[in-house]
């Protein structure tokens, strides 16, 4: 059994297509989430990949043996808890949102303590041994998590005795060029974990000198591009993507803007990017809307009461269909309206970080306010002429999305990696 392990909506995103296409060629494939909050359910990847016959469960109930009284209700109780919190999820923006998110805050306080104490009591060395022997795992592929994260540690361990292999994928698309691209992460101990495991893969050449420079053994990396945006993929993805958007959302005499934003540990210059809001609010002739980070966790509060339309509910890709205009500061989700051939106007001045697209000049570089008022009256008079080639745009898509091998078989290559590496 080819083993496959996930806990989030960015990791999961990475992760389905190279899934999906082992199953496609009948190999014994498995998922399992370690993150008893994520709900399993409302992820309509997972559920295209139950319907292609692939196991998809919570490890913890996959694998449940009995372990006492106490165990069993410490399980109960927290599975309470993160279904509850998961269900009133729900009801926001509804007469009882307040008492509601009260509720779904203590609830999931709740649930993630006690999945603390079942993990340092109950899911040891042992049960990660009967993991594997029950599986009889050939591979466990994580993404680049760090192994102190939920029972990744053990998992290692045990992976590491039985001799069964552990392959590290990636959990987005690396397009930084610069250090420290976070706040606080100046440190060398953030690459530790790449040690623990015995290949890691990545989409990019940029990413893997990074991490040969950190130290990593520079024979474990390996490039393979991005399963999450290869042809083979986005084709199937835009089936299986669920629709909530109408198609004929937004005055049609305005240019329809989407505002992807990053979250703020990257260096976001958070006041200025505030202002930037207003600034679009009252630019005439366009219809704005921003998708916050879908990892934006407790600074989503701050998009709360912002000048412009708050579309956090939909997805990023039926937005970037939606949208005439396109705006990022260091997310991935360009490479969407870039293989559209929509204009992507890059806000450079709102972080402190440098990029690929930037450094190979694939999209509409801003360097502040002036440069995007000039940037978007322009686009209003002709909104297909920018200042960037194709040829720019070719060579990064080429670059990040196959690894700078433009005829790579991207999802191949990953499923090739897998079953060599794999324990015989």
């Amino acid at each position: 059994m080819y083993l496959f392990l996930v806990r989030a909506f960015n990791d999961i995103d990475h992760i389905t297509p190279i899934v999906w296409k082992m199953r496609q060629d009948n190999f014994p494939v498995a998922l399992f989430c370690w993150d008893p909050a994520y709900d399993l359910k409302r992820d309509y990847r997972l559920r295209f990949l139950i319907k292609q016959g692939v196991n998809v469960n919570y490890i913890f109930d996959e694998f449940d043996r009995s372990l006492g009284m106490k165990h069993c209700i410490i399980r109960f109780v927290t599975g309470v808890c993160f279904a509850v919190a998961n269900r009133l999820d729900h009801h926001s923006g509804t007469l009882f949102s307040a008492g509601f998110a009260t509720i779904q805050k203590r609830a999931k306080r709740l649930g993630k303590k006690l999945y603390k104490r079942s993990r340092e009591k109950f899911y040891d060395i042992s049960w990660a041994r009967s993991v594997l022997e029950q599986t009889g795992a050939r591979v466990l592929c994580f993404d680049h998590v760090k192994p102190k994260r939920y029972i990744v540690k053990i998992l290692l361990q045990a992976a590491n005795e039985k001799s069964v292999p552990t392959i590290a994928l990636p959990h987005g698309v690396y397009l930084y060029t610069n250090q420290f691209v976070r706040i606080g992460s100046e440190e060398d101990s953030r690459y530790d974990k790449y040690h623990r495991f015995d290949h890691i893969l990545t989409q990019n050449e940029i990413h893997r000198e990074e991490l040969s420079e950190a130290g990593v053994d520079r024979n474990k990396i390996l490039v393979l591009g991005s399963a999450r945006y290869c042809d083979d993929w986005m084709t199937q993805y835009k089936m299986i993507l669920p629709r909530t958007m109408k198609k004929n959302t937004g005055n049609s005499n305005k240019l329809k803007v989407v505002f992807m934003t990053t979250r703020f540990a990257y260096r976001i210059d958070k006041e200025r990017m505030l202002r930037t809001f207003d600034l679009l609010s009252e630019t005439e002739g366009f219809e704005t809307v921003v998708k916050p980070h879908t990892r934006s966790g407790k600074e989503a509060k701050v998009y709360d009461n912002m000048s412009l339309a708050n579309v956090a509910e939909f997805s990023s890709v039926e937005l970037c269909e939606w949208a005439d205009i396109v705006m990022v500061i260091g997310s991935s989700i360009l490479i969407e309206p870039l293989k559209q051939g929509k204009p992507v106007l890059y806000l450079k001045y709102l972080h402190e970080n440098t990029t690929q697209y930037e450094d190979l000049g694939a999209c509409w570089i801003i360097h502040d306010e002036n440069e995007l008022k000039d940037a978007l009256m322009s686009l209003r008079n002709d909104k297909i002429k920018v200042p960037y080639s194709e040829e720019n745009v070719s060579r990064f898509l080429n670059e990040i999305i196959y690894g700078g091998q433009r005829k790579r078989d991207v999802l191949g290559d990953y499923e090739d990696f897998i079953v060599r590496h794999a324990k015989v």
